[in-house]
């Protein structure tokens, strides 16, 4: 066993001259017990940085402690105030949010050690934050570059880096780091490098606020924890008995489910292993579904796990909350190529008995695909292995083409849905009851708000008027239709005719041009600014209020947003690709952006816990989709007292005194329907009596007192 002082330290180490891990770094931590280490960022470079070379540490049994610095925003800072004694939470949601998708092989690999060395229990994390002299938090990094390795027989080596440590600094930037060695160390730089550190450590630095963060650090890193290839040094086998190591699927240390959320797992077991959990958007249905997973592998091995949502993105999310679980999925999209030989490969795996669990996470549209099925199906129905359907968002599976690719094989099944009905679809509801076992546990939102797992909710619907030109042609539809559904015409002419004005009819109220300017004067009168808000607008076209030109509705709003108010916001629709996406969703969630402007896709499933205000100016009929937009918005987050939703809904022209009485009953129907949303907001709102008093004259007017 070498130590320390056997192996040959330089005074210097440079770039292009030295390789700084080969030449030090492993050497050092090959013959370490103590590694202590103030990198600078919590950032995925950063930490990389400081994990160089760390699976060597592993040889020795040796341990890591880590000081790191998350970078705060304006937010943050008022986030940990309010939470000022207890403060994990929130610089956990800080430290999630800077660690961003990595496409860096050298990041990953490093990353990779960093996080088994945290699953085996051998790194100690801390988080330093700079305070004023009131103990305040402010902005800004805590940012030393130092270093100290210990070996068993006490002999210690320091070194203090260069300033660069950024993600350029892994490989095109210069380094230099200066080394010490304690048993050559007249002036004493080694053991006041080691003093300065262990004042750090135990939050005695002046400036400062040193909070313990190794259990919110290992679920963090959890997700770069390659299980498939440990470094070395760091298999569990190699790992003494006794270490808390996770080499298999199971809840992360110190989870604790809620009480529905174990009665759900009950109600699903107790129906036989299937059935839908119709829990409200942000209660917990991922975390859920995943211990029962945990509980459905102790008694059915070797087991592949499926999950099936309908976006990568939903996708994306799901993988990372089964790498917390300890398991490393799959991901079936994307190309076929990418995934076919390591999904054939999970099969073998689980055959021979070198595996007990696989898990594939895979969208909507790879798993009816042919080359899917046709690896998935004979699989199952060959009986050697046990299976779990996980459905999230389940519903959409009810579509034709997706119901004839639900397995009959599969025996355990578990639905997904805050809202399970499909709407004007009840065969294809029925489908999915069918298959799934029906609904066999329910959480509802308005049990969670007064649980407090969602947040409380201010609801404000405002009335538009239609401009005199689309007024006039509202009314020329309304009349038209009125005739066709008296029945005139073959049946087929007539729900033809009916659903191209109906079509008609609906683009016109998405886009009805006083939308601009309610939201206008909406933004300008608000008591804050608008941050952390998504604003839902239709995909039909409006004319826009600085041009005067007649454009899409989405970009006429942000153009408003941007141009008018200042605020910084960005589209999130089909045409950004997923890179550009998930870049949209980080600058969200750090708060570089006052919001997003959307049609559908953040309708479902994405996990946006900081959101606070929705502006919703155009709204389908389809309760699922307004639920789905309403649970964005009510996770809770640090620092989140309440959401805030403006709904601007289009009151319909007057239709005079001597309207037809089919046109009449029509508009009475159509009216119901968009108060069905509004209705439903209120029930739940804080203010919803005051909310639903604004619409009071309007329900007057078509005689629809009675839907509250």
């Amino acid at each position: 066993m070498q130590t320390l002082r056997e192996h040959s330290h330089k005074l210097s180490y440079s770039t292009g001259r030295d390789d700084l891990v080969r030449d030090f770094f492993v050497p050092c931590l090959e013959a370490a017990v103590l590694y202590r280490r103030a990198a600078g960022y919590f950032t995925s470079a950063g930490l990389a940085l400081a994990a160089r070379g760390v699976a060597s540490l592993a040889l020795r049994r040796g341990r890591m402690r880590l000081v790191v610095s998350p970078h705060l925003e304006a937010d943050d800072i008022a986030a940990l105030e309010r939470a000022k004694e207890q403060p994990a939470e929130v610089l956990k949601t800080v430290a999630a949010r800077t660690l961003a998708d990595i496409e860096d092989a050298l990041v990953k690999d490093r990353l990779n050690a960093l996080a088994w060395l945290a699953a085996a229990g051998l790194l100690e994390l801390r988080l330093a934050l700079r305070v004023d002299d009131q103990g305040r938090y402010r902005r800004g990094l805590f940012h030393p570059k130092t270093g100290v390795f210990t070996d068993e027989t006490g002999d210690q080596v320091s070194f203090t880096g260069s300033a660069n440590e950024t993600a350029g600094g892994l490989v095109e930037n210069y380094e230099h780091i200066e080394v010490f060695r304690s048993w050559q160390d007249s002036e004493g730089r080694v053991q006041a490098a080691i003093e300065e550190f262990d004042a750090l450590w135990e939050n005695q630095t002046p400036g400062l606020r040193v909070i313990e963060f190794s259990q919110a650090g290992r679920e963090l890193l959890q997700r770069y924890r390659d299980l498939q290839n440990p470094p070395d040094g760091l298999r569990p086998e190699r790992i003494a008995e006794g270490d808390d190591i996770r080499a298999s699927f199971e809840s992360p240390p110190g989870l604790t489910l809620r009480p529905y959320q174990k009665d759900a797992i009950r109600a699903w077991s107790k129906a036989g292993g299937r059935g839908i959990l119709a829990m409200a958007t942000g209660t917990g249905k991922t975390v859920t579904s995943l211990v029962l997973a945990t509980k459905v592998k102790e008694k059915n091995r070797p087991l592949m796990l499926v999950v099936v949502c309908p976006f990568i993105h939903l996708c994306r999310q799901w993988i990372g909350e089964v790498a917390a679980f300890g398991a490393t999925a799959i991901d079936c999209f994307e190309g076929r190529q990418r995934w076919e030989s390591r999904f054939d490969n999970a099969y073998q795996r689980l055959t021979a008995g070198l595996e007990q669990l696989q898990v594939v996470v895979t969208t909507n549209a790879t798993f009816v695909s042919e080359p899917f099925q046709a690896r998935l199906k004979p699989r199952v129905e060959a009986g050697n292995i046990h299976h779990l359907l996980i459905a999230d968002e389940a519903h959409n599976l009810g579509a034709v083409r997706a119901q004839d690719a639900l397995p009959e094989g599969i025996q355990m099944r578990l639905g997904l849905s805050a809202t399970p009905e499909r709407h004007l679809d009840p065969v294809g509801t029925a489908a999915i009851l069918d298959y799934f076992g029906g609904v066999v546990f329910e959480y509802g939102i308005a049990e969670a708000i007064a649980e407090g797992r969602l947040c409380r909710y201010q609801y404000h619907p405002l009335l538009v008027e239609l401009t005199d030109e689309e007024a006039d042609e509202y009314l020329d539809i309304t009349n038209r239709l009125a005739k066709f559904l008296h029945g005139n015409g073959a049946d087929e002419e007539l729900n033809q005719g009916a659903m191209h004005l109906l079509m008609r009819r609906a683009r016109l109220v998405g886009a009805a041009a006083n939308k601009l300017d309610v939201l206008d004067r909406l933004i300008a009168g608000l008591d804050q600014r608008p941050s952390q808000a998504i604003f839902y607008c239709g995909d039909g076209r409006t004319t826009d209020q600085l041009s005067q030109e007649e454009i899409r509705q989405i970009r006429a709003v942000a153009r408003l947003l941007g141009d008018k108010h200042g605020l910084r916001v960005r589209n999130f629709t089909y045409r950004e690709g997923a890179d550009e996406r998930a870049e949209i969703l980080r600058d969200l969630k750090s708060g570089f952006l006052d919001g997003v402007v959307a049609i559908r896709c953040l309708d479902e499933g994405i996990d946006l816990p900081d959101l606070r205000m929705g502006f919703l100016l155009a709204s389908a009929t389809n309760p699922r989709q307004f639920v789905q937009r309403r649970g964005r918005l009510l996770r809770n987050a640090p620092g989140k007292q309440r959401a805030l939703i403006y709904d601007l809904f289009v009151s319909p022209p007057d239709l005079g005194g001597d309207v037809d009485e089919a046109a009449f009953n029509l508009e009475r129907r159509f009216l119901q329907r968009e108060l069905g949303r509004t209705v439903e907001f209120c029930r739940t709102a804080e203010n919803g009596p005051e909310a639903l008093a604004t619409l009071l004259p309007l329900r007057k007017r078509y005689n629809l007192l009675v839907t509250d």
